[in-house]
């Protein structure tokens, strides 16, 4: 087993961002690579949210989220920050941007978190997947069962909802 960190979610301190229907690339990056800072290796769906919602908008219509996707893939080109792109359960395809887990270019491709502020469908797959491995590395014939309330036990969580078992039963596939 790879060794993993483990440390406690850091919600961004909000702040005021530019209007995402008007921002300037390097707007947009100052904005999400502040905010990966904090919250990253996060979904890029969470950052869009979380711009947004520093900027004023109540909700990312789908045009504004195609302008924040292709601010995030200008911003990758340029170095600012890194996608890998992961199978998710929530994910329509592998072009999707719910699979895509943004990081700062210094900042390990997982870290291991408490669930902080998060929903469960925000948590990145390679999260579910150190955590999984970890259970299993400490009880390697631990059942699915087992698997899912050693889960729901890391994250605070209580009930096994549809959701957790569909988003575990892609990292036990793999």
């Amino acid at each position: 087993m790879t060794e993993i960190t483990h440390t406690s979610y850091t919600p961004w301190p909000e702040r005021k961002t530019a209007d995402p229907r008007v921002a300037t690339q390097a707007q947009y990056n100052h904005g999400l690579a502040e905010i990966v800072q904090y919250q990253g290796p996060m979904q890029a769906l969470e950052l869009f949210q979380a711009y947004g919602k520093a900027s004023g908008l109540l909700k990312i219509a789908a045009s504004v989220r195609r302008r924040f996707e292709h601010a995030l893939l200008k911003a990758e080109k340029a170095g600012v920050l890194l996608i890998t792109r992961e199978t998710d359960s929530e994910a329509k395809d592998e072009n999707d941007s719910i699979g895509w887990i943004v990081r700062l270019p210094n900042q390990p491709p997982v870290i291991v978190r408490d669930l902080g502020t998060r929903g469960f469908a925000e948590i990145p797959m390679s999260e579910l997947a150190a955590v999984v491995e970890e259970i299993l590395f400490h009880n390697e014939t631990a059942e699915r069962e087992e698997v899912y309330r050693g889960v729901l036990e890391h994250y605070g969580l209580q009930k096994l909802t549809a959701l957790v078992k569909r988003r575990l039963n892609v990292v036990l596939e793999d």
